[in-house]
């Protein structure tokens, strides 16, 4: 499917979104993510395709790729991304992923994000809000400074959505044994979704599992390519 970018906007320092408009009607579930085929040259090892979560609802019918970027070690897909101009057309495929939550799910989430990590929650929670869907929420955003991304409308959400708390844990704090326990008193109760760099992905999982939290607690979304944020 052809995407149209219609807008291109700087988040943070160093982090980007990119608007699209769909040529045909897309259908997917907020959380999903998307292949995106960008053909330039020269190509690096990493090619010409990549995937990224949709950072945008089902209900706003654009397609928001919201990804950081390196200075110093970008790869050609992230620079010819850049590159493109508003008018130019990305070739992306079906939307796939089960980083999503149930309808009607009476259980607590727990919401860990590393840096470039909170683009499904940005997703899931909009969504979530514009079906007035109850939920109970914990989102732990771990950050490597203070420039968060999605802040302002993070906090917006939370008037909308009664039972959603924030807490935002910036570098060096992270988000360890310590930390969980502290801002999530019952671990045993929640689903736990993860999503962010590799690393910090991994790293969390075992942090939970040392803490007796199931593997079938867990929902992850890891980013390849990505440092620890």
């Amino acid at each position: 499917m052809k995407l149209t970018l219609v807008e291109h906007k700087v988040e943070e320092p160093n982090v980007e979104s990119f608007i699209f408009k769909p040529a045909e009607a897309l259908s997917w579930k907020a959380g999903q993510f998307l292949r995106y085929t960008l053909p330039h040259e020269p190509v690096d090892e990493r090619g010409t395709s990549r995937w990224f979560t949709i950072a945008s609802t089902p209900f706003e019918k654009v397609v928001q790729l919201t990804t950081r970027f390196s200075e110093k070690n970008g790869s050609t897909f992230k620079k010819a991304l850049r590159a493109l101009q508003i008018g130019d057309e990305v070739e992306a495929s079906g939307a796939d992923g089960s980083f999503v939550i149930g309808e009607g799910a009476s259980r607590p989430y727990v919401f860990i994000a590393g840096g470039i990590g909170i683009t499904p929650f940005r997703a899931i929670l909009k969504q979530t809000q514009h079906e007035n869907m109850p939920i109970t929420a914990t989102l732990l955003y771990a950050n490597r400074d203070e420039h968060i991304i999605f802040k302002e409308e993070l906090e917006a959400l939370t008037q909308d959505i009664p039972n959603l708390k924030i807490h935002y844990i910036l570098s060096p704090q992270h988000i360890d044994e310590n930390t969980i326990k502290k801002l999530v008193p019952d671990l045993q109760k929640p689903l736990w979704y993860i999503s962010g760099p590799e690393p910090m992905v991994e790293g969390v999982t075992k942090t939970l599992q040392t803490m007796n939290v199931s593997t079938d607690q867990m929902k992850r979304d890891w980013f390849p390519g990505y440092s620890a944020e």
